[in-house]
């Protein structure tokens, strides 16, 4: 009995040290199918589970919802492990109702997966709230709280964060054609969109602000075609687009412009398409996606332009 303690113990430390310090890698279409059939035996006291060649880790309480059909809803969040490098491939999200003990479990993958993972999961969240109702609200509510899929962390008090996008930021010319936001030059012609109208302009850059010297936090939002999400598959895949910039910098929203890290999950974005400016939801959102040693932003005579796809506001 000791030694399966001290196993367990010495298990869970270098758990800890590798979520600390260890590598990350986007999980596989056949992890994730693997692991969908992890068990956990009791949710209540496992908060470290080791299944097969993956690795649970839960830390905090479950989140529990108890709404007005007297229906209580759980969701369990854990970091999932591989067991070969120990590198973290995500969440495991795990949505039960005790009373008749019908449960959902699944992966949620990092931003950087491939396309077919996030097919998955896309249509695990489906399926998952065809079956059990309230599930998908219950996710989302957990995931946001806990800053796993949620609001990104706002800047410390007093921190200056610059309004900025990475080196390899594609802003949208006036011609439709995208180019790096780092060899954008004085005088070029790039698209921007009416925050009223929706409209499409030309606006034309009248300087790039660089700034550097510094490791630069990026906030990443993931967004998806609402149309394109109904009809999702692992097959098919669906349409969705991603956009980094500093926890600062504003974008156009439905509500309104809006910081980077104001923005939560299920605000709508504009994306220009095609020639068409189309309604993105914001399915995902991450604090501190990655870091780079230089930023840049676009001054411009208009109010907004276009990165990856995604309409933002000048400073």
């Amino acid at each position: 009995m000791k030694k399966t303690f001290f196993t367990l113990l010495a298990c869970s430390l270098m758990l800890q040290a590798v979520a600390q310090d260890g590598e990350k890698r986007p999980i596989t279409a056949a992890e994730y199918e693997a692991a969908k059939k992890i068990t956990v035996k009791n949710l209540e006291k496992d908060t470290y589970v080791k299944a097969g060649s993956f690795i649970l880790d839960r830390s905090g309480d479950p989140f529990v919802f108890k709404f007005s059909d007297g229906t209580e809803r759980r969701v369990y969040l854990f970091k999932l492990f591989e067991t070969e490098k120990m590198a973290e491939l995500g969440m495991y999200v795990i949505y039960t109702t005790p009373k008749d003990g019908k449960f959902r479990a699944f992966p949620m993958p990092s931003p950087d997966a491939p396309g077919e993972v996030w097919g998955k999961y896309i249509d695990d969240l489906k399926y998952g709230e065809e079956a059990m109702k309230g599930m998908a609200s219950c996710i989302a509510f957990a995931l946001t709280k806990s800053g796993a899929g949620g609001t990104p962390a706002a800047a410390k008090e007093g921190e200056k964060i610059e309004y900025c996008f990475p080196a390899d930021a594609l802003v949208t010319l006036a011609d439709g054609s995208q180019q790096a936001i780092s060899t954008i030059q004085k005088g070029e012609k790039i698209l921007s969109i009416h925050a009223q109208t929706k409209l499409s302009e030309t606006a034309t850059v009248l300087g790039t602000d660089v700034h550097t010297g510094r490791s630069f936090s990026l906030t990443q939002l993931t967004l998806i075609d609402p149309a394109a999400r109904v009809t999702a598959s692992a097959a098919t895949g669906w349409a969705t687009t991603r956009l980094e910039a500093t926890a600062n910098h504003p974008v156009l929203t439905a509500r309104g412009a809006m910081r980077m890290e104001e923005v939560r999950v299920g605000d709508t974005l504009y994306v220009a398409e095609n020639g068409t400016l189309k309604n993105y939801e914001v399915f995902l959102t991450q604090s501190h996606s990655r870091s780079t040693e230089t930023v840049y932003n676009l001054v411009t005579d208009k109010g907004t332009y276009v990165v990856n796809g995604t309409v933002v506001m000048t400073k």
